[in-house]
């Protein structure tokens, strides 16, 4: 549940501000808010931020980015026309950059936490 609230956290934010910094300042908060190991937090984000954006790229490639996914891929050395490989690789960025957003926040918060 709390992946699925992540997510649709940074669509509705990245959609509402046109910024992609939501990808990490959301798991960011989150990570710094749970009380989960540093892992499970960036387990978490990793899986929101990655969830997020692929859906995100896959609404686009068919709605409209079809040509634009082909050209890039085409550019890094891929399958002319073929943007499938855009969309994984940018599903697989949005969960690095999620997951160690997530992971700064844990730590941070278990960093500044009082230790008994």
């Amino acid at each position: 549940m709390i992946v699925l609230i992540q997510a649709v956290l940074i669509v509705v934010l990245q959609a509402g501000t046109q910024s992609w910094i939501w990808v990490a300042g959301v798991p960011l908060a989150f990570g710094m808010a749970a009380r989960v190991s540093c892992w499970r937090a960036a387990g978490r984000g990793a899986l929101a931020g990655g969830l997020s954006w692929l859906l995100a790229s896959l609404y686009f490639y068919f709605t409209s980015g079809r040509i634009i996914a082909g050209r890039v891929a085409a550019m890094f050395g891929l399958a002319a026309g073929s943007g499938w490989p855009m969309i994984i690789f940018t599903g697989l960025l949005g969960a690095l950059a999620a997951g160690l957003a997530a992971y700064a926040g844990a730590a941070f918060r278990d960093a500044i936490r009082p230790v008994k």
